[in-house]
């Protein structure tokens, strides 16, 4: 039942960074030949600086799903399979603390800026800063997977990312 909840998740996840994506480069699109034009689309800034935070977080966390953040394992590659597991979970577990902030500091953020509307939109500026908080919980879903499926596997060693695979 959590797989399956999981799954649909990332699929929602993917979808949206996939619709928000092209719906910011439509806006952007629209402004640049608006201004070209001679009747700017005004607004149009503003919902693709919004669009673009969302866009980010969304991406963010699909890197992390895929393991395409940057790192360097030079060292830890030649580390024993016990050793290496108690380096990852030591890792995972200073990222699960560092996301544990971004989260709580993302809710205060995005609730200090419910108050303050945006200039074209007249929306509360907490419409786009409420990606923050939600793009480090699902960031800290991920981590949370992740962990579980290398305490599964602590006998073997950790899969090598390609990532070529990423890009």
């Amino acid at each position: 039942m959590i797989a399956r909840a999981l799954n649909v998740l990332r699929f929602v996840e993917r979808t949206a960074a996939a619709g928000l994506l092209v719906i910011l480069v439509a806006i952007v699109f629209a402004g640049a030949v608006g201004r070209y034009g001679g009747h700017p689309v005004i607004w149009s800034d503003e919902v693709a600086q919004a669009l673009f935070i969302w866009v980010s977080m969304l991406a963010a966390d699909l890197t992390l799903q895929r393991h395409g953040h940057f790192s360097i394992d030079i060292l830890a590659s030649l580390l024993p399979v016990r050793a290496r597991f108690i380096l990852d979970m030591v890792v995972i577990l200073l990222l699960a603390a560092l996301l544990a902030l971004l989260i709580l500091n993302g809710f205060r953020f995005a609730s200090m800026t419910a108050g303050r509307p945006m200039p074209m939109l007249g929306l509360p500026s907490s419409v786009a800063t409420a990606a923050l908080p939600v793009g480090f919980a699902l960031m800290m879903v991920t981590l949370i997977e992740q962990a579980i499926h290398r305490i599964r596997h602590r006998d073997e060693p950790p899969a090598d990312h390609n990532a070529s695979e990423v890009m």
